[in-house]
C-alpha cells in the first residue's frame, strides 16, 4: 500500500509538472520577455496639501538603476501653493538625471498643471481638464453669525496685519489690498513657470491665465502639452527620451511604486495632524486651485 502511495504521488508530480507548472512558468518568462524595461509611475492625486510622498518617491526613482525613467500621473485640480511648486521644482531637477514624462489623468488643473510643467513631456487626452492658472483665496466671515448669538472675539496682536482674515470681524480695505498684491506675486510666478517650463512666451500665458480651465485638445494647441496619450503611452516616450526604443511587440514595464494606505493609518495620519489642520484654518492661504 505504500509502494503504491509512492507510486501514485510520483504520476501526480510528473503531471503538474508536465501540464501546470511548467508551461505557467514558461508563460511568465514569455510576459517577461516582452516587457520592457522598467519605467517607474509615480502618482499624485486630489488636492495637493503635502508634496513629502511624492518627491520621496521623484527622488528615489531617479536614483534607482533598474528604473529607466519616470512617469508622473497627475489627477489633481490643484492645491496648496507651496506643494505644487515643490513637486515642480524636483520635477526640473531631476529630469536631468532621468527623463521624467508627465500622463494627465481626467484633471490636471491648476496646482496640478504647475507640478507638471517642469517634466522632459507632457501627454494627457483631448478631454483632460487642465489650464486653470490663477491663485484664490476664500476666508469665511463668521461676523453676522457672531452678532446674532452675542459671541465676541478678541485678538491681542503685534502688527496691524497680524490677524489678517480675522473670521470674526469685517477686513478692512489695507488688509485685502495686501492680500490682492500677495495673490498678484504669486500668479506672476506660476506665470514665468508655466512660460519657462513649456518655453510660450509669457505675454502669450497671460493672454488665458485668467483662471480659465481648458480642455485637453486646447491646451495642446496652446503649448501647454505636447500630445495626446495614455499612461502606457507616456511610458514609452519616457524610454525613448532615455534612448531605448521598445520592439513592437514589447510594452512599458510600468512599476506603480505609490503604496495604498488603508482606512486605519489614513485615520492616525489624519488624528494626528488636526491640530495643526485647527491652527491652518485660521490663516489665510493662497491656492493654486480649479474652480
Amino acid at each position: 500500500m505504500r509502494e503504491y502511495k509512492l507510486w501514485l504521488a510520483k504520476i501526480i508530480t510528473i503531471v503538474l509538472l508536465t501540464f501546470i507548472i511548467i508551461p505557467i512558468v514558461a508563460g511568465l518568462s514569455s510576459v517577461a520577455k516582452k516587457l520592457g524595461p522598467a519605467v517607474a509611475v509615480i502618482e499624485l492625486t486630489g488636492v495637493i496639501e503635502d508634496s513629502s510622498e511624492v518627491l520621496k518617491e521623484l527622488y528615489h526613482a531617479a536614483r534607482d538603476k533598474d528604473v529607466k525613467a519616470v512617469v508622473l500621473r497627475i489627477d489633481s485640480p490643484g492645491g496648496a501653493v507651496a506643494p505644487s511648486e515643490e513637486v515642480y521644482s524636483a520635477v526640473k531637477r531631476l529630469k536631468a538625471e532621468k527623463p521624467i514624462v508627465v500622463s494627465m489623468g481626467s484633471l490636471a488643473a491648476s496646482g496640478g498643471l504647475y507640478s507638471a510643467v517642469g517634466a522632459s513631456k507632457i501627454l494627457c487626452q483631448p478631454g483632460t481638464q487642465t489650464g486653470s492658472i490663477g491663485v484664490v483665496m476664500q476666508i469665511p466671515n463668521f461676523t453676522t453669525i457672531a452678532n446674532k448669538v452675542g459671541f465676541d472675539m478678541i485678538t491681542v496682536k503685534s502688527g496691524a496685519l497680524k490677524d489678517t482674515g480675522n473670521q470674526f470681524r469685517p477686513m478692512t480695505e489695507v488688509e485685502r489690498q495686501f492680500l490682492e498684491d500677495t495673490a498678484a506675486k504669486v500668479h506672476v510666478a506660476f506665470i514665468k513657470a508655466v512660460a519657462e517650463g513649456r518655453n510660450i512666451p509669457e505675454e502669450k500665458v497671460r493672454s488665458f491665465a485668467d483662471g480659465r480651465v481648458l480642455l485637453g485638445s486646447e491646451a495642446k494647441a496652446l503649448g501647454l502639452v505636447d500630445g495626446f496619450g495614455d499612461v502606457y503611452d507616456a511610458g514609452r516616450e519616457a524610454l525613448k527620451l532615455a534612448k531605448i526604443d521598445l520592439k513592437p511587440e514589447e510594452v512599458p514595464n510600468l512599476i506603480f511604486v505609490n503604496q495604498k494606505k488603508g482606512f486605519l493609518q489614513k485615520a492616525l495620519e489624519g488624528s494626528a495632524s488636526l491640530p495643526s489642520m485647527i491652527e491652518a484654518a485660521r490663516i489665510p492661504t493662497l491656492k493654486y486651485l480649479a474652480q
